[in-house]
């Protein structure tokens, strides 16, 4: 039998044959996300498409450049971009060629596979082999592990700075059908600058969240210092759609040991992760770390198994009665619903369990209320007034759930910042919500 070396060798491919499959071969693409990003196959994808003779739809998520297969010219008859959740370098170009794809994180693979076109190929990334013969995704499985065992070929990206992990993310070099070698960096996100603000609403959350919670962060200032504010915390734990950098601090405190929770105990779960070089040092080959897919992570139902579970996301803007805008401007979307609702809903499911939309009160320069009496024409509303648990700004507390119109009104009104009441009160009460 070969060793796992000499089948590495003979299954890998420079980057131009493993783009002449893709020129040739399949109408449906499926890619690695975030971290596990093919950063070659994107680099050099523009090149190869005006050579197809059909065209080319592609699922992705969390594209973490603007690369040119996303802005040259003349490409919209040749390629269709499906993107799962925007970010700031794509949310521009959406229109014919990248289209916004709306569906809670939890559903995004079985929606991918029950509605669209078979999986002809999927690219993704992985860590080296291993003795054995095993290859991993690395820090990515939300949607990827199930799309590269249902594409008919499976083209890896061998790159020695993939994390090797633990958990759903593991496949066989006999599974494989191709690898191209890369030695590129992984897209990585910096450490936010947090702000007095910040600061205050993790103050109001630290409170919210006892000893021997699960918890579930979102990204950004406020998930940052909330993990500052959860340092005297005792024997939490982690289930989470994304492992962060705030989520190992807390580990390396001692602060979450997950000795209390009843899904994975003692492991800190996650779909996938994303943040600095220092986190993906950290996941590689950590027992205590496991990454499984999203339809299993973000299933409300099985959230609901975790002991005092509390899902902590953040908003863009929330109406006074408890609608939750966490992934538009009025019409523009800026990023996608993700999972703020399959957590939000589980905690709640959960013994002790808690659901928690954080949000600062106001625009920096105070030109505009982020808590509202409408949200704008064209806001997407990310969780319903009828699923919303609690809020929480700079200014305290919103417990909604449970509440009446007025009651939730009253509640939201005492967090808005006070340069905005007196008008959220009127409006409040010239539609009868007082």
């Amino acid at each position: 039998m070969p060793s796992v070396s000499q089948q590495i060798a003979a299954k890998t491919l420079t980057l131009p044959h493993a783009l002449d499959i893709l020129r040739s071969e399949g109408r449906c693409l499926v890619t690695g996300m975030a971290a596990a990003e093919p950063q070659l196959l994107y680099r050099q994808l523009h090149e190869i498409l005006p050579q197809r003779k059909e065209k080319l739809r592609i699922y992705c998520a969390n594209p973490g450049q603007l690369y040119p297969c996303f802005d040259a010219e003349g490409l919209e008859e040749h390629v269709e971009f499906v993107v799962m959740f925007l970010t700031e370098c794509v949310r521009r170009k959406q229109g014919p060629r990248v289209q916004y794809f709306p569906q809670h994180l939890s559903q995004w693979f079985k929606s991918i596979r029950e509605y669209g076109p078979d999986i002809d190929i999927y690219w993704g990334s992985c860590s080296v082999p291993d003795e054995r013969g095993f290859v991993t995704l690395g820090p990515g499985a939300c949607y990827e592990t199930e799309a590269f065992h249902a594409a008919k070929i499976r083209i890896l990206e061998l790159n020695p700075n993939i994390p090797a992990t633990n958990g759903s993310t593991l496949v066989s070099v006999a599974s494989v059908n191709y690898f191209v070698h890369s030695d590129l960096p992984l897209p990585s996100l910096k450490r936010p600058t947090m702000e007095d603000t910040d600061h205050k609403i993790a103050a109001f959350v630290a409170d919210l969240v006892p000893d021997q919670a699960t918890i579930q962060l979102g990204i950004g200032s406020i998930p940052n210092a909330i993990g500052l504010a959860l340092s005297s915390k005792k024997d939490l734990g982690i289930h989470t759609e994304m492992m962060n950098d705030t989520m190992m601090d807390l580990y390396l405190k001692g602060v979450i040991t997950g000795e209390y929770k009843t899904r994975w105990p003692r492991k800190m779960v996650a779909a996938f992760a994303y943040g600095t070089p220092e986190l993906y040092r950290f996941i590689d080959r950590n027992p205590v770390v496991e990454l499984h897919p999203a339809s299993v992570v973000n299933d409300p139902y099985r959230i609901g198994f975790n002991h005092r579970m509390m899902s902590i996301n953040s908003a863009v803007e929330i109406d006074i009665t408890g609608q939750v805008c966490s992934e538009s401007v009025g019409h523009r979307e800026l990023s996608g619903v993700g999972g703020a609702s399959d957590t939000h809903i589980g905690a709640q499911r959960s013994a002790g369990g808690r659901g928690i939309i954080v949000m600062k009160s106001a625009t920096k320069d105070l030109s505009s209320s982020k808590i509202v009496f409408e949200l704008q024409p064209g806001a997407k509303v990310s969780i319903s007034r009828n699923d919303i648990d609690t809020v929480v700004t700079e200014f305290g507390v919103a417990q909604l759930k449970g509440k009446t119109v007025a009651e939730r009104a009253r509640a939201m009104i005492a967090v808005a910042h006070p340069q905005f009441r007196d008008e959220l009160s009127f409006k409040a009460r010239q539609a009868n919500y007082l």
